[in-house]
């Protein structure tokens, strides 16, 4: 347990940020599950929208330290690739 006031201070500023840390990365990996759901259905249109929303919860991540901005940037990167893989599907099959 802290035992000085700083400490004090310092623990209560964890939790909250522990706390907000957890949320964001709750909700990029909602967002990743709605875009791979997306892929799945090889739904082109719906994946484009759920990867700017994906793309922008991990950018914000990045700037404001949940996540590296290394990381962000490959997590966007692979679903980029995947995007694109289904958008080449949909204009070979017709």
């Amino acid at each position: 347990m802290p035992r000085s006031l700083s400490a004090k201070k310092r623990a209560r500023q964890n939790e909250t940020l522990r706390i907000r840390n957890r949320t964001i990365k709750s909700r990029i990996r909602s967002a990743r599950h709605d875009f791979l759901a997306a892929v799945a259905d090889a739904d082109a249109d719906k994946a484009r929208e759920q990867l700017l929303q994906c793309e922008k919860l991990l950018h914000r991540a990045a700037n404001n330290g949940p996540l590296h901005r290394n990381t962000a940037g490959r997590i966007i990167g692979r679903l980029r690739k995947r995007l694109a893989g289904i958008q080449r599907a949909a204009n070979a099959a017709p």
